[in-house]
């Protein structure tokens, strides 16, 4: 051994020395110590030990030997303080790691001497691998024997049992001071045979191994419990039976029976039964195409959904391999990985490749492959589970060009289009910058509200909001802007919200359009609409007050010439009764002219406001005004159930007045035939005012509308003219629109809308 490192007490450094030179050929690795515990010397049995060599080591602490198993340094440090604390000697087991790496189980023995302490460790790995192998052989001979020797009874000469181990107790639910000096557990026990009858004393598997003189291994008897119920449980034993002999002796001196409880085997081989069962429904019934596949790289097993997959019955399938069905082009994807597989470098292979189906076309797999190995690791066969991903990688190309185009369109649309979050501008596309007068870059990360126009900065925010909490899944709004080069420009604003497949808000997509241009035109049009309402009011005063003052200087002509008339009747010549009767006739039409142009003009002025009105009480009030001039015709009048409405009650009668008059006017020779129809269109009534007259040529269906228009001579047909016009202001101040069919010579039809 080297010499020890210098210390304060020469003597005790030389009796340390003849120490550890005595202690040197000791096969046992030996160390002295000092009191701080540092290390003054250890033998050469220490250094193959922990691999070191004791020159580097001498003066080091323990922790020193383990810096990487602290909690190991920690143990020997708290032994040498309980050492030096009660000086003496000490032993323990403790499992250590060299400074190699390798792990050893010993048993260390310390004793404390003047000025420190000496040790000795005993390596005792071999032994306990070897406890631990003969362990390993006692358990593979209990399985060899397949005697789940559990429970152990020993019997004498006799079969009375003279001993019982704790798990004879546990299986048999029986103390052993219960079980010993009684002839076997059969005589305390319900025991019945694997058949449920009641086991008899001479069946008993001891009694049977004394007559016969041959073991028993393996009888199955069964324990009836009676907590379970009135027929209680069933523990089934395994019972095996052997003669007890001495080495020097042929003849028994008693009997020896293991009792197993092999009720769990029962169940486990039930539940292996099930999970078998399970195992075959899932490797059937998967949604995934699965196989097992020989080292041949023949299928040996395939599922429903691989033949759907593939397109071949089972049958067929089970006499290929993977890469006769393979895609050319993709032969080989797998083969590059299988070495690797095989080899244990990779736990499994995943590639997507093609397959060509029995019907010849081809399908995308996402191919997983591992493999099941024997008890040493060697590769038996593959398992494979094939995904069919066919519509899965359509559904991405069309996703791809879905997004090429909608690029293509967010880039090249008419209308500006951003993206918007937290109010920022995130993406804007040509059209956008064209709109605001910013480069796409300026643009990017501005807040919307810092274009906004000062007065219209908070016209989004109510809609926005109730967009965001779903309440609304769009909103529409015109408001302005302020262009870069300071220019006001008013848009016509969409905003959509983008949720993710959870529902949670990502951005805004807004569609902005340039409605500055109709904006003017709209302000003009109010403008234009403002002074033709003035103009049209002022008009209608106009005519109304020239229609009410032209009344009465008529009225006068008409009546002073019919005086004149009756008065100088007899003075007057057949010329002058000719006159005098063109001047009244003049008087007359002149009279019913104004009144008509009074009637039109009141149609805007003097309207009443739209009250729910029953048509049918209406057609009744025109009716019963065109009494005289149906009677006189000889007219036939019908009508279909009439509805309620929001009208002018007056009007709508005035309306159907005078299209059933002209009906009457314009008659042919047969009998005037009338019908008033009506339609339900759903948010409209269309009305129908149809006769038999005398028609009405296609070139003149708008003419007859307009005021002082007339198609027929006034001395054939009277009138002034207005009697349309007045029906289709009428009906266009309801919201409703009136046309004409008509065939010359069959009749007229003429149709009105009312709004419900």
């Amino acid at each position: 051994m080297p010499k020890l490192k210098q210390v304060k007490n020469t003597r005790e450094a030389s009796e340390l020395e003849a120490a550890f030179e005595l202690l040197e050929r000791l096969p046992v690795p030996m160390f002295f110590k000092s009191r701080d515990g540092r290390y003054l010397g250890v033998n050469k049995a220490w250094e193959e030990l922990f691999g070191l060599k004791r020159e580097a080591f001498i003066g080091k602490r323990v922790r020193d030997l383990y810096p990487q198993n602290p909690e190991i340094a920690e143990k020997h440090a708290l032994k040498d303080r309980e050492l030096w604390e009660n000086p003496g000697s000490q032993s323990y087991d403790i499992p250590i790691v060299t400074p190699d790496g390798r792990r050893r189980e010993t048993v260390y023995y310390k004793a404390t001497f003047p000025g420190g302490l000496v040790g000795a460790i005993l390596d005792v790995t071999a032994r306990k691998a070897a406890e631990a192998a003969l362990r390993d052989s006692e358990e593979r001979w209990r399985a060899t024997i397949d005697s789940a020797a559990e429970g152990m009874l020993i019997y004498d000469r006799s079969l009375v049992i003279v001993g019982a181990n704790r798990a004879a107790e546990r299986i048999l639910r029986l103390p052993a001071s219960e079980l010993i000096g009684k002839p076997g557990f059969t005589s305390l026990l319900s025991v019945i045979r694997e058949d449920g009858a009641p086991l008899g004393q001479d069946e008993r598997p001891t009694r049977v191994t004394i007559r016969t003189g041959k073991p028993q291994t393996g009888r199955v008897v069964g324990i009836r419990r009676n907590e379970g119920g009135p027929s209680g449980s069933i523990t089934w034993l395994s019972v095996n039976t052997a003669f007890l002999r001495r080495a020097d002796e042929t003849d028994y001196y008693g009997l020896v029976s293991t009792v197993s409880d092999v009720t769990a085997q029962h169940d486990a081989a039930a539940r292996l039964k099930e999970s078998e069962a399970r195992f075959r429904r899932t490797f059937e019934l998967a949604g995934s195409g699965m196989a097992h596949i020989g080292m041949d790289r023949r299928f040996i097993r395939v599922n429903r959904r691989l033949c759907e997959i593939l397109g071949y019955p089972e049958a067929e399938l089970l006499q290929l391999t993977g890469r006769q069905i393979s895609h050319p082009d993709d032969l080989d994807i797998i083969n590059e990985q299988r070495p690797r597989l095989y080899a244990g470098e990779i736990d499994s292979v995943r590639v997507e490749k093609r397959y060509l189906r029995k019907d010849g076309s081809v399908v995308w797999v996402r191919f997983t492959m591992t493999v099941e190995r024997d008890a040493e690791g060697r590769p038996l066969y593959e398992i494979g589970v094939y995904d069919d991903i066919t519509a899965q990688l359509d559904a991405q190309v069309r996703l791809r060009d879905s997004e090429a185009r909608f690029r293509q369109t967010f880039e090249l649309a008419a209308s500006g289009i951003c993206h918007v979050i937290d109010g920022r501008f995130a993406r804007v596309n040509r059209s956008m910058c064209e709109i605001l007068g910013y480069s796409e870059k300026q643009l990017l990360g501005k807040h919307v509200k810092e274009l906004s126009h000062p007065e219209d900065r908070d016209v989004t925010d109510a809609e926005r909001t109730r967009v965001r909490k779903g309440e609304i899944e769009s909103a529409r709004f015109e408001k302005r802007y302020i262009r870069a080069d300071g220019r006001v420009v008013w848009c016509k604003v969409a905003i959509a919200l983008v949720r993710d497949v959870f529902g949670v808000p990502q951005y805004e997509v807004a569609i902005f359009d340039d409605i500055t241009d109709r904006k003017q035109a709209e302000r003009a049009l109010r403008e234009a609409h403002e002074e033709l309402k003035r103009s049209n009011a002022e008009l209608e005063q106009f005519a109304y007050v020239a229609s009410h003052d032209l009344q009465e200087p008529l009225r006068m002509v008409a009546s002073y010439t019919q005086l004149l008339a009756r008065r100088y009747d007899a003075r007057l010549e057949g010329d002058a009764r000719e006159f005098m009767a063109y001047i009244v006739d003049g008087a007359s039409r002149m009279k019913q002219l104004i009144e008509d142009l009074l009637a039109y003009s009141r149609v805007g002025t003097k309207g009443a406001d739209f009250q729910p009105v029953s048509a049918d009480a209406a057609l009744r009030r025109a009716l019963f005004n065109l009494r005289a001039a149906i009677e006189e015709a000889g007219a036939v009048v019908t009508n279909d159930p009439m509805p309620t409405l929001p009208a002018d009650e007056v009007q709508l009668g005035q309306l159907l007045q005078n299209l059933i008059g002209n009906a009457l006017k314009f008659r042919s020779s047969s009998v005037p035939r009338i019908h008033i129809g009506v339609k339900d269109l759903g948010h409209e009534w269309q009305f129908e005012v149809r006769d038999n007259g005398i028609g009405i040529e296609p070139q003149y269906y708008e003419r007859i509308f307009m005021v002082f228009q007339r198609l027929h001579d006034k001395g054939e047909y009277p009138g002034t003219g207005i009697g349309l016009a007045i029906c289709k202001k009428v009906v266009e101040r309801h919201g409703g629109r009136i046309w004409v069919e008509s065939r010359p010579g069959h009749g007229s039809s003429f149709y009105f809308t009312l709004p419900k």
